[in-house]
């Protein structure tokens, strides 16, 4: 730990500014014990959505419309500090802060692996009791769809049932090509007035395979292939025609298995035809009922966006943003079937399409790399998009639910436009702090690493080698640093003095970079290079003093009245759902 003794260059710790206290809402009244769900819909900010609340034609399907004239609306919900999806949705279900919680940032350090190794913020272990732990322990039973944390792999991170975030694939996604020579003859079709050719593709590294068979349609004496009949391993066949999706199914030894596909070109003569072919997913859900409930009712997982291969920098853009839209669609079949099921008492539901898309889309200052208005305006659409995917979402889910239950809508944090990245890792590299391995990870002789994503980087000292002399260096170091001519931190605070923040914590670094708006910490080390351009054009991770980084807090159902603030902290948000179940909140909770 670096020691308090002794004082920085002046500018280098700054007096943590926070914002005025939140005024007190309406008293709660007594609420009878009954049903509550929360959702959250990552990345929907509070600002942004009040705007589109002004105009009906942006937010279609009514659902966070219905809500707000009926219930309580928070135009602001404050994340705590880093405003990082991890940490916030950590600090709804345990009403506290990172202190308490242990969760600090989306990239934290793993204590129990050798110094450098990163531990994800979604798996890390949480000190302080949960939503689900509180209610299980009052003999509330509780239901999990994707919310972080409750992943069901240790007792103390599962509920009664759950569905998992679903990373890894059984198989990679990939666009194929393919030409005339590549297709074969087949039987003979009575719908095809050309001679229908076939080809079967196998869905690389699996052995799973599919067969596809060009057929003409189009009675015109011509050679026109026009349709694709496909012929998976499971599941049925199906049609497609160019621009068309199409699903995948592969025989799996229990779970349901598929891959979403498209055709996006198919030449009459069969000489250029290009494919999308889908990641291979299976749903990841606990106990196993549960996830052959998924797999019948819900479908097989359709994987997350493909930003390698339809994020904003390819040429097909449009890709990623119908990915988004069916993994929505996915996402609310599975939770409007659990709310149907009668064994819950708590349901917690996350989607992320909001999320994903404005990261990707977030292209709206003219310091961005790639900027034009008329490239702006079209990513506009695409991020309104997204929060009409999430009021379609949030529309089916109120209306399954029964009018004795209490819904609670929010979300983890807003998003601010992105123009530079910053490595801290490479920073330390050239300064002769950090040494790589030779597969490209962090040495773990290596005198400091840093733990970064978002607008916030954790630097830790070895503790076999750390000393006063190496600390000071380190601080030293970050406070001259410059990127064109301006340092990128809003503040830059000690473990020891980060109280303020909520970050004195255990798990915190011994000194915590936190960036400025606009700017960008990443775990990559580019030799030569100590900032560059982001992958992403949005952002999230800073301190919770920046208004277009707040979220949104809605709630409605028996005892909650018509009510707007404009302000709400989020660590209060897990008081109020016990409030509405007829519980006690979490141990380490904030009061409603």
């Amino acid at each position: 730990m670096i020691p308090r003794a002794g004082r920085l260059a002046a500018g280098l710790l700054f007096a943590v500014a926070c914002r005025p206290a939140t005024p007190t809402a309406t008293p709660l009244p007594p609420s009878p014990a009954a049903r509550a769900v929360l959702v959250s819909f990552d990345g929907v900010a509070g600002e942004r959505l009040a705007s589109l609340l002004e105009e009906p034609d942006k937010l279609p399907y009514g659902g966070f419309r219905r809500i707000a004239e009926r219930g309580f609306f928070a135009r602001r919900s404050r994340p705590p500090t880093p405003s990082l999806t991890a940490v916030s949705h950590i600090t709804h279900v345990t009403g506290a802060l990172p202190r308490a919680t242990g969760i600090v940032a989306n990239e934290m350090l793993d204590p129990s692996k050798p110094f450098g190794t990163q531990l994800s913020g979604f798996d890390a272990p949480i000190r302080a009791e949960t939503l689900w732990q509180a209610a299980r322990r009052q003999g509330k039973r509780v239901g999990v769809i994707l919310y972080p944390g409750a992943d069901g792999r240790t007792p103390e991170r599962a509920a009664d049932w759950g569905m998992n975030f679903t990373a890894e694939p059984v198989s990679k996604a990939r666009f194929l090509r393919l030409s005339s020579e590549a297709w074969t003859d087949a039987p003979p079709n009575p719908r095809s007035f050309s001679p229908p050719r076939s080809i079967r593709i196998e869905l690389s590294p699996t052995a799973h395979r599919v067969a596809l068979v060009a057929l003409d349609t189009t009675d015109d004496g011509r050679t026109n292939y026009d349709l694709l009949q496909v012929e998976p391993e499971a599941g049925d066949p199906s049609q497609a025609r160019p621009g068309d999706w199409f699903a995948v199914e592969a025989a799996g030894e229990k779970e349901r298995t598929g891959a979403w596909c498209k055709l996006v070109t198919l030449s009459p003569d069969l000489s250029e035809v290009e494919l999308y072919l889908g990641a291979l997913f299976a749903n990841e859900a606990y106990p196993e009922e549960f996830r052959r409930g998924l797999d019948e009712n819900a479908g097989f997982w359709p994987g997350t966006p493909d930003m390698g291969n339809a994020g904003a920098h390819s040429p097909r853009p449009e890709i990623y943003v119908e990915q988004a839209d069916r993994l929505a669609a996915f996402l609310t079949r599975a939770q409007v079937w659990a709310i149907h099921r009668a064994d819950w008492d708590l349901l917690l539901l996350y989607q992320p399409e909001a999320d994903e898309i404005e990261h990707q889309f977030f292209l709206t200052d003219p310091r961005q790399a790639g900027y034009t208005p008329e490239r702006a305006a079209r990513f506009r659409g695409y991020v309104e998009q997204a929060y009409a995917l999430a009021d379609r979402s949030l529309d089916a889910i109120e209306k399954a639910l029964a009018p004795t239950d209490t819904l609670f809508v929010t979300s983890d944090h807003g998003m601010v436009p992105i123009w530079t990245s910053i490595y801290p890792n490479e920073i330390l590299r050239e300064a002769g702090l950090l040494s790589l391995s030779s597969d490209g990870s962090i040495d773990p002789g290596s005198a400091a690493a840093a733990m970064a994503g978002g607008g916030i980087a954790h630097v830790f000292l070895n503790p076999a080698t750390a000393s006063p002399e190496e600390a000071q260096a380190i601080e030293r170091l970050f406070a001259g640093f410059r990127v064109n001519g301006e340092s990128p931190f809003d503040r830059m605070v000690r473990r020891a003095d980060a109280g303020p923040l909520g970050l004195d914590a255990p798990e915190s670094g011994d000194l915590i970079l936190l960036a400025r708006p606009g700017i960008s910490v990443s775990m990559r080390v580019v030799p030569g290079h100590t900032s560059g351009t982001p992958v992403d054009y949005g952002g999230h991770g800073y301190r919770n003093v920046f208004p277009a980084l707040d979220a949104t807090l809605l709630a409605a159902g028996p005892g909650i009245a018509h009510e707007r603030v404009e302000e709400f902290p989020s660590w209060r948000i897990a008081a109020r759902v016990c409030h509405a179940l007829g519980i006690r909140p979490p141990r380490d909770a904030s009061p409603p």
